[in-house]
Parts: C-alpha cells; sequence; structure tokens
C-alpha cells in the first residue's frame, strides 16, 4: 500500500491537539462499552491509527464524528469482553443491549451532542433517542430512573478526571505511535525477480493441467450423454432456396405393423331360451299389497290421528250449542 504523500497529510500540530483531546474520553467509552481496559485501549489503538490514515481527506469539522465513528466500529467493542464488567456505579451499563450502550456513552462519556451521536451511530433522531431510552437506568417498576441517570453520569466523568498515570502514560505511547505511523516500513524486492519467469511458468503449467481435466470430464459427459440418449435421428443439412434457408425434416419413422393372434373361444355363452335363475324378490315385487304395507305405521298413525282430531271438532261443536 502506498504511503500518503506527506504534502496531503494534516498539520501534524493540529492532529496531535485533536488526538490528545479525545484519547482519555475514548479510552473511558471503550472501557465502558466493552467493559474491559485492556480491550478498550487496543480498540482506541485501532481506532488512532485508521483515522491517522483518514484525516488528511476530511474538513477538521468532521473529525469529531469521523473517529468517534472509527471507534465505535471496532470489532472489540461491538461484543462485549470475555471478561466484561461493570462494577459499583456502572452495573447500570450492564443491562443495555451493545448498540444502545454505545447511544448512551457517546453522551455521557464522549460528550458528545444528540445530532452528533445520531450521526456516529448512522441513525436519525427519532432511532437515536429510542436507542437512547433503552439504555436508560431503569428503577424497580422499570420506568426510568433520573437519579440513576444522575449516578452514573457522575460516575463516568469521575472516571475521566482520576484516570492513573500509568494508564494516561499508555494513552499517550498509543496516540505517539499512532502520529509516527505516516509510512508503511518499505518492502523489501521480492526473490521471484532473481528466479527469473520460474513463477509465471509454473502458473502457466497450473493453468493448462487445468484446462486439460476440464477437456477430458466435458468429453466424458459428451460421451455419457449421447450413450444414455439412445439412437437419434439424424437431421439433414440446410436446404437453401433463394433466400430463404429450411432446415429438413428427419423422415418419418418406420411403423411396424403386426397382426393380433386370434382370439379366443368365450367361457360361456347366454341363450336367450335358457331359463334365467329367479330374483329371491320377484315374489315381494309382484305382490300388490306390498306398498300399503310398507306404509302400515304411517297409516295407523293417519287413522288415530283423524279420529282424535274428528272427536275434538264434535266436542267443540256442541260446546257451541
Amino acid at each position: 500500500m502506498a504511503a500518503p504523500d506527506s504534502s496531503s497529510l494534516p498539520a501534524p500540530a493540529a492532529l496531535a491537539a485533536f488526538l490528545r483531546g479525545c484519547e482519555r474520553r475514548g479510552a473511558v467509552f471503550a472501557e465502558l462499552q466493552c467493559g474491559d481496559a485492556d480491550r478498550g485501549d487496543v480498540a482506541l489503538a485501532a481506532a488512532l491509527r485508521a483515522f491517522r490514515g483518514k484525516a488528511a481527506g476530511l474538513p477538521m469539522a468532521d473529525w469529531p464524528v469521523r473517529f468517534w465513528a472509527l471507534l465505535v466500529a471496532t470489532p472489540q467493542l461491538r461484543v462485549d469482553g470475555p471478561g466484561a464488567g461493570w462494577p459499583g456505579a456502572f452495573a447500570a451499563l450492564a443491562r443495555p443491549a451493545t448498540a444502545d450502550r454505545a447511544a448512551l456513552l457517546l453522551r455521557l462519556a464522549g460528550g458528545l451532542q444528540e445530532a452528533e451521536a445520531a450521526e456516529v451511530l448512522g441513525l436519525d433522531g427519532a432511532a437515536y433517542r429510542d436507542a437512547l431510552a433503552r439504555a436508560c437506568p431503569r428503577d424497580a417498576l422499570g420506568h426510568p430512573d433520573a437519579a440513576g441517570w444522575r449516578a452514573v453520569a457522575d460516575a463516568i466523568q469521575q472516571h475521566l478526571r482520576e484516570l492513573p498515570a500509568d494508564r494516561l502514560a499508555t494513552l499517550a505511547r498509543l496516540r505517539e505511535d499512532a502520529l509516527a505511523a505516516t509510512r508503511l516500513p518499505p518492502t523489501a524486492p521480492t526473490t521471484f525477480a532473481a528466479a527469473g519467469e520460474t513463477p509465471r511458468r509454473g502458473r502457466w503449467i497450473v493453468v493448462a493441467f487445468v484446462l486439460l481435466l476440464v477437456a477430458i470430464a466435458a468429453a466424458a459427459a459428451l460421451w455419457w450423454w449421447r450413450s444414455s440418449s439412445g439412437p437419434s435421428v439424424p437431421v439433414q443439412a440446410v436446404e437453401s432456396s433463394g433466400d430463404e434457408a429450411t432446415l429438413a425434416l428427419p423422415p418419418d419413422p418406420e411403423i411396424i405393423v403386426a397382426a393380433l393372434p386370434p382370439a379366443e373361444a368365450p367361457a360361456a355363452r347366454v341363450d336367450a331360451t335358457s331359463p334365467v335363475d329367479p330374483d329371491p324378490d320377484d315374489a315381494l315385487l309382484a305382490d300388490a299389497d306390498e306398498p300399503r304395507a310398507r306404509e302400515a305405521d304411517f297409516l295407523a298413525w293417519y287413522v288415530a290421528g283423524g279420529s282424535a282430531a274428528q272427536a275434538t271438532a264434535t266436542e267443540v261443536a256442541n260446546g257451541d250449542r
């Protein structure tokens, strides 16, 4: 990778001052985001180096959003560390999801305004406020806890002010290493030049061998397809008449006609004069009283009902007199 031209690099004093102003907040943000100070310092070092290469193409007004976006995007801060912990006043930070915790810490540890923090996370204002609400400390009933918010904010500010001297020395070293990485170390010429065209010839041998294998596989597939598809009917060559060309149809297939064998004699024949076994229900069907017998229950009910109705009518008529 080519090193950036020294004329396009930002002024060392301006870049150094910006990184010096971000390193302490960035370290605390990274530590509380992943729950591990050492893991957070690894993420901060990666973000400082990445920002050193990106700052040249950005106006200084865009530096804060770009730096924090690089820090949030480091792999170490996307998931909680294996030994993650938020002791004491930071215990409320263990509850939110990683993305929601980042929304909260950008405000409390990073000191960003709402619009800047939303831009860092790639969210609009409403989505950012939703993430901030999810990360807000809650009371026993699940409601937002203003006192808990203030306690976390005060603890973060105190932690920023009271970073130990050895931790500050580590952050300064990370900043100086990032500022010193203006050029990549020159890469030594490869030994391929001394070997002449041996690697190139080797590549061509490999390519030729692969092409040979592909050709053999294609030939085998074609042979298998032809052998499994059965005999094919040859198609006549294209015939042209005038300006139009037509494809001659193959000849009609030969149809083999074979006579059927003579029919066998039937097992039995029915003669019109032969007696037919009578149906056991014929006598019942021929009985003229059969329909009445089937309706005997209905007729009995009807007769009984008719007599009762006639008696009732008679009683009513006598009563009217």
